[in-house]
């Protein structure tokens, strides 16, 4: 999720009481490993790690976003992709032509975390450190937005653009994210929804990798990919056979 907002005074990092067992399992593996040539995922939240409001609202009035097709454009959006138009500045200039819709309240009620993003996370079991690098969460959620989902306690650092005081895609948001992370950019591999930022990751040396908000089943095996991630297991097939008796 992108724009500039109010976050919090500094980068966030969940607070938990003491590390659960995944997690300090997920720390011992880093620590035994070598160094594969990533070693920290980097995923946006609004549209990678949660839905967009135009897969989860149905609000009338709604626009289609990276959903609209040739007959029903969203004449925007393709300025938000491309790094000409804030996020949030796209959400505001709705908010003033439709006042009867709150925007604050509808991402609000999006608090569901993707299903793919989910077996991603459980995927990655300790071979990678997970971090998020987000605007501002902060601002549509409230400064406790990562209680509301609970999975962000699996990623090792939380760090928001708003408390670093310089913006997704602006290639020094990158640079400020890295350092917060005490990582090399180049043992990065960077995911968002909006092909602006990732340029901006690029310009710092992480390596990209667009999330299509149109195909995450597909998004996701690209970062499996890319990480070298084992293949999913899926369940067997248990078949029944019965054999009648002579």
């Amino acid at each position: 999720m992108s724009g500039p907002g109010n976050g919090p005074a500094e980068a966030q990092v969940p607070v938990t009481s003491a590390p659960d067992a995944p997690v300090s399992r997920r720390r011992h593996a880093l620590r035994r490993t070598r160094g594969p040539s990533v070693t920290t995922l980097v995923l946006d939240v609004g549209g990678v790690v949660i839905p967009t409001l135009f897969e989860t609202v149905t609000t009338r009035g709604l626009p289609s976003g990276p959903f609209s097709t040739s007959a029903a454009p969203d004449p925007e959006y393709p300025l938000v992709e491309n790094g000409r138009l804030a996020e949030r500045d796209y959400w505001d200039r709705l908010a003033e032509r439709r006042p009867d819709l709150d925007i604050g309240a509808l991402w609000r009620s999006c608090s569901v975390v993707r299903a793919e993003m989910t077996s991603l996370v459980e995927r990655i079991d300790g071979r990678v450190r997970l971090a998020a690098f987000t605007n501002d969460m902060a601002h549509w959620f409230g400064a406790d937005w990562e209680a509301k989902f609970p999975i962000m306690r699996w990623f090792d650092t939380i760090v928001e653009a708003a408390a670093l005081g310089v913006f997704k895609p602006e290639p020094e948001a990158f640079r400020m994210a890295a350092d917060a992370l005490g990582e090399d950019p180049r043992r990065c591999l960077f995911v968002d929804d909006l092909a602006a930022n990732l340029g901006g990751a690029a310009a710092v040396g992480m390596r990209t990798e667009l999330f299509d908000v149109r195909d995450p089943a597909g998004s996701m095996d690209r970062i499996a990919a890319a990480l070298a991630l084992p293949p999913l297991q899926r369940p067997r097939r248990v078949f029944a056979l019965s054999q009648e008796q002579g």
